[in-house]
């Protein structure tokens, strides 16, 4: 039965209908329910709403960085011009991600024409800067360097085979057409990029500059947000780190300064007196204070007194116990965005053993093939094709699909104790986890050269143990003409039997 009040003849008694409650701060009507909240959304939102802080309006993601990117980039490159720190992160990050570079592992299934391709692509890489300023590895460690640095870059590749590397910053153009060098079409699409070239003294000149259309313009960039096409720097959220890293060392050095000056306080009658002609002006004191005097010896402060008057100093903590704590905290997380261990950031491994070291760089190691995937597809498997292309058309090479197929050698996850680490992968080999060729990869060379080698290496040692068992009449064992161990001896300090069978990665 219904609890609606009734009148004196049963009818239900007619009820107000309920107000809409007033929008705004603390009255929010939530969709489809009638009723009001406390305070406007989350708690987070609250928490701004009563600091007055703006988090920002609903915009693309170009829309954020168009006002200070520029900012942002020129932040960074200070940064790299002036603090060890940051120059060492992005060049930590640049070895870790391109080395001396990729190397082209041709797959044509014909071993000759995969060697001409490779050749062919080493050596024009050695001539592939236009300016023929950059080698070969200093060119693609350009790349990562400048994704690291400023967040984005373009090559340009010109009619004749080479390539023009274009700073972020020379992507722009004027205003009229963009606002930030790349033009658009309606999904967001970029159909034009433009190129401004530097002047005399350095300056832009925005309005000489030129377009280029993607097929000649590879564009690198790793952007946060599905609608933005630009990028700000990966480290500037770390920007304000750098910033207080470099507050508490300068404060540090500003303390040991201070604590390398004696401060004395000498009481006697006529003080300041006898010590006036000795002494000079307090130039803190003011002006009505004539009398207050120091002499200062350069590397001491001595404060003239009359019996009674004191001068003490402020009893701190200096150096602070707490320093290293807190820059190696600091340092922790300046290397987050690019994803760098503090191991690697101050490269300095004594206190970390083998596993902890492994599983750091392991984590850091996919952050690493992240930027190495953006490379390969975006610029070297892109300019490869270009250049086989124009090989084939010079008649280098024959115009088949298969002249195409390829694979790279990247820069793999690092060894770091090559004892170890050979136990681990040859124990993997052993139980199938992985293969010889994988092995090669991690140290950066392919299968095929290191089976060549060997095998020569081999046949070479063979030959000449049995020389010298027809000479001598003593039979020598040929492995240890070719650096290898002979059957059933022992490797010392290393707990590894003659076929590498039971060792394995251990924290000793």
């Amino acid at each position: 039965m219904s609890d609606r009040p009734r009148d004196s003849k049963g009818r239900f008694k007619a009820t107000s209908k309920p107000s809409r409650p007033a929008s705004g701060p603390g009255h929010v009507l939530t969709s489809g329910v009638r009723g009001t909240y406390t305070a406007t959304g989350y708690h987070s939102v609250r928490v701004l709403a009563r600091d007055g802080i703006a988090a920002g309006s609903a915009v693309s993601g170009d829309a954020h960085l168009l006002y200070d990117r520029a900012t942002l980039v020129n932040q960074s490159r200070k940064f790299l011009r002036d603090n060890a720190i940051y120059k060492g992160i992005v060049e930590r990050f640049t070895a870790y991600t391109v080395g001396n570079g990729f190397t082209l592992d041709a797959k044509t299934g014909d071993a000759e024409v995969d060697l001409v391709l490779e050749r062919l692509w080493k050596d024009w890489m050695r001539r592939a800067d236009i300016r023929e300023v950059l080698t070969a590895s200093r060119l693609q460690r350009m790349l990562a360097k400048e994704l690291a640095v400023a967040g984005d870059l373009g090559i340009i590749m010109v009619d004749n085979g080479q390539l023009q590397l274009v700073e972020s910053e020379q992507i722009s153009g004027p205003s009229n057409r963009c606002n930030d060098g790349i033009a658009r079409d309606k999904i967001n699409k970029p159909t034009q990029y433009f190129v401004t070239g530097y002047g005399r003294h350095g300056r832009r000149r925005l309005a000489d500059a030129k377009p280029y259309t993607p097929d000649s313009f590879i564009f690198l960039t790793d952007p946060e947000r599905p609608s933005a096409v630009r990028t700000a720097p990966p480290t500037q959220s770390a920007f304000p780190m750098l910033h207080r890293i470099n507050d508490v060392c300068d404060s540090e050095a500003i303390a040991w300064q201070l604590l390398a000056r004696l401060a004395l306080s000498v009481q006697r009658d006529f003080g300041p007196e006898d010590a006036y002609n000795t002494s000079t002006a307090d130039d803190t004191a003011g002006d009505d204070q004539w009398d207050q005097r120091v002499t200062e010896m350069g590397y001491a402060l001595i404060f003239h007194c009359r019996p009674g008057e004191k001068i003490e100093g402020v009893n701190r903590n200096l150096p602070g116990k707490d320093f290293g704590q807190s820059i190696t905290m600091f340092l922790r997380l300046l290397g987050l965005p690019l994803g760098l261990p503090l191991e690697i950031v101050l490269l300095d491994w004594t206190k970390s053993n083998y596993s902890q070291s492994r599983a750091v760089l392991q984590q850091a190691y996919q952050t690493f093939l992240g930027w190495q995937e953006l490379l390969e597809d975006k610029f070297y498997d892109r300019v490869y094709r270009w250049k086989v292309g124009q090989w084939i058309r010079d008649g280098l090479v024959l115009d088949r699909p298969e002249s195409y197929a390829h694979q790279w050698i990247k820069p793999s996850f690092p060894w770091i104790d090559q004892v170890k680490e050979a136990q681990a992968w040859g124990l993997s080999v052993d139980r199938g986890f992985t293969t010889h060729g994988a092995v090669c990869k991690s140290q950066g060379t392919e299968r095929q050269a290191v089976v060549d080698a060997r095998e020569k290496e081999i046949r070479d040692a063979i030959a000449r143990a049995r020389a010298i068992a027809g000479e001598t009449g003593v039979e020598v064992p040929w492995q240890i003409l070719a650096g290898m161990m002979p059957p059933g001896s022992q490797p010392l300090d290393t707990g590894v039997d003659a076929n590498n069978r039971n060792g394995g990665p251990d924290d000793a």
